[in-house]
């Protein structure tokens, strides 16, 4: 079958999984969960439909690949009348997958989790993958910072083209559209939502992000680096691969020339990388870093992921954040 015929395949499916009613999932006390179930559901179980984002929406790269593979995940419920809200969802330095394989199959655990919480609280998820379509499908993360062909502006093309493509489809409200990312998909997200550089004319605006525990570097080197969106960004105070430091310097630096932005900043005690999880903390060794050699932490924390997530459903649910 012709690409293009792939991806019309695909944008269809993904409309009508959209349109499909269901009920939410509810809590054993039936509310929505508060956090992700300790077993992710798996792909079929969430109805992963993958799409492929067609090239021409992918005018702000000029290496894109003929087309950007995605994933989506509608809501549990039947959309209200003005459509779903959309997170755009974006992976880490490691890719999308599990060593398993490379395709929705192999979507890791945490993003499934994310996928299930999100969608019982009426959100479709959509998982762009910027590294598959460009040949590394398990990630970067090993990679030298300067050497890294896949960057920030890269990643920012692919969320734009995918804002693109949310846009054009039925059943959604473009105008609530969040961006959701992790590690070096949460520094994708702080390049999206720089108000420093011009945004497309024919790209809807992001309504709110969230960034969990980015790298702020980039961003705080830039002295004219400020907000387009809301953000909430959540980082862990003994980070040592994306230190809160950086993220601090860059709230503080952004609120002096924006005071009315709308920063929230949420450090938490003794976690460390990836504390939303629920892996043991271990030492992860052969990341370039500017600090230990390239040995850095990660792994879960109870008590940090029960805060983050209760700070991720008010930032959510409200009207305005």
């Amino acid at each position: 079958m012709p690409a293009s015929l792939r991806a019309l395949a695909a944008v269809t499916c993904a409309a009508l999984a959209l349109q499909a009613s269901a009920q939410p999932t509810p809590d054993a006390e039936g509310g929505l969960p508060d956090m992700p179930a300790a077993r992710a559901p798996s792909s079929a179980e969430l109805g992963v439909q993958t799409v492929e984002i067609p090239r021409a929406f992918m005018k702000d790269a000029e290496d894109a690949p003929q087309t950007l593979t995605a994933y989506w995940i509608a809501p549990a419920a039947k959309a209200p009348a003005a459509g779903a809200p959309v997170v755009i969802a974006l992976h880490g330095c490691s890719g999308l997958y599990t060593p398993s394989g490379t395709d929705a199959r192999a979507l890791g655990s945490r993003y499934r989790g994310y996928a299930q919480w999100l969608r019982a609280r009426g959100y479709a998820v959509v998982f762009p993958d910027s590294f598959g379509p460009r040949g590394k499908p398990h990630g970067i993360c090993t990679e030298r910072l300067a050497a890294r062909d896949i960057d920030g502006a890269v990643r920012r093309a692919d969320i734009l083209a995918a804002m693109r493509w949310v846009a054009g489809q039925p059943g959604v409200d473009a105008r609530r559209i969040v961006l959701l990312g992790w590690s070096n998909g949460a520094q994708a997200v702080l390049e999206a939502v720089d108000g420093s550089r011009a945004w497309p004319a024919d790209t809807p605006p992001v309504d709110r992000a969230v960034a969990f525990y980015p790298g702020c570097v980039a961003a705080q080197k830039r002295s004219d680096y400020r907000l387009n969106a809301p953000l909430l960004l959540l980082a862990g105070s003994n980070d040592d691969w994306t230190p809160a430091d950086h993220c601090q310097a860059l709230q503080a630096a952004v609120l002096a020339r924006q005071p009315q932005a709308r920063f929230e900043l949420d450090v938490f005690g003794g976690a460390y990388h990836g504390f939303d999880g629920t892996a043991p903390v271990k030492e992860r060794s052969g990341i370039p870093s500017r600090r230990r050699h390239g040995t850095v932490t990660v792994g879960g924390d109870p008590a940090a992921r029960e805060a983050a997530f209760a700070k991720l459903a008010a930032w959510l649910d409200a009207p305005r954040p």
